[in-house]
């Protein structure tokens, strides 16, 4: 069950146990996926009631944190876990455990100075945190569940944009996919780009439809759109830069191949986790001569949110 806060929780509850699960949510896209992948990977080892709270609307200061205050407590039922995602989320997280007494759960890495605050941190292996409370993932938590009936000629290519970590070749790309293309000819390929994907990229991607290619833009899908493909899709290529929905890929059990994107630097926290997994031959990296991926021995698909949802039951839930 799941409440987008009125004011007042569920008059009536089931009878058999659950948790309450309050969701402490910014409204990013990213962030929500992360907390309702964890939040949904729990209520599957556990039944639970989950109560989100804007923070446009529900928002606690730092001050409010400190004193233990969130006023939004007096009218919902008392909550198990507070799950959260994003720096705006924090000082909201915090006030809400303080008041309630609830377990606290912070997904992202707080400053270094908070994460003792949080009844356990949720975090990338990739920036290199310990602790006792601090619990390490293999990229972002995401909604992604595994789907054994994958279509053997459905495959998916997801293109990004320039980002912080990345520049950007137009012409480069439309090269990569003319070779899987050539590569794969029994293959269905679906293209979708994303926020960030330049224009004249998306309108030569546009051009490049035809059989084997459809490129369906990002501002055609909605949130259900992604995780539909991924459930048929035997393989996806996933542009360097859109580090999530690599994770996403995996997590879906496709096999998956990265395409290359001109760097800004060499190297950083998150592209060091990128080329983890491609020393550990999780993806395929784009090769011109050799980019079929029904070659490819991919590694077991990841399931991180229901990994981190069991250590979440066994210390936080009586289950």
């Amino acid at each position: 069950m799941n409440q987008r806060l009125t004011g007042k929780s569920p008059a009536n509850r089931d009878m058999k146990q659950k948790s309450i699960i309050w969701q402490i949510s910014d409204g990013k896209r990213g962030h929500e996926n992360q907390s309702r992948g964890l939040i949904e990977a729990i209520a599957r080892i556990q039944p639970a009631e989950v109560i989100t709270l804007e923070i446009e609307t529900c928002h606690a200061s730092w001050s409010q944190a400190l004193l233990g205050k969130f006023p939004p407590a007096d009218s919902l039922s008392k909550p198990d876990l507070i799950i959260g995602t994003g720096s705006r989320t924090h000082s909201t997280i915090l006030a809400a455990g303080r008041a309630s007494g609830a377990s606290t759960i912070v997904i992202m890495a707080p400053p270094r100075g908070l994460a003792w605050c949080f009844s356990l941190c949720i975090i990338p292996e990739h920036d290199s945190r310990t602790g006792s409370n601090i619990v390490t993932t293999k990229g972002a938590m995401n909604l992604i569940q595994a789907n054994e009936a994958k279509k053997s000629s459905r495959g998916l290519i997801l293109v990004g944009g320039p980002s912080q970590h990345h520049e950007w070749d137009s012409a480069k790309l439309l090269e990569q996919i003319d070779a899987l293309l050539a590569a794969s000819p029994g293959t269905e390929w679906t293209a979708t780009t994303s926020r960030r994907t330049p224009a004249e990229t998306t309108a030569s991607l546009i051009k490049e439809n035809c059989e084997q290619f459809k490129l369906v833009p990002c501002e055609d899908t909605d949130a259900d759109w992604l995780p539909v493909q991924l459930s048929s899709a035997a393989c996806a290529w996933v542009t360097e830069d859109s580090v999530s929905m690599i994770y996403e890929a995996l997590s879906s059990g496709a096999k998956v191949g990265l395409l290359p994107v001109p760097r800004k630097k060499q190297t950083s926290r998150v592209l060091k986790g990128v080329d983890q997994l491609k020393s550990e031959k999780a993806i395929l990296p784009f090769d011109p001569n050799d980019c079929d991926l029904a070659n490819f021995l991919a590694r077991p698909k990841l399931n991180e949110a229901e990994r981190v949802a069991k250590i979440v039951a066994e210390r936080l839930l009586s289950v």
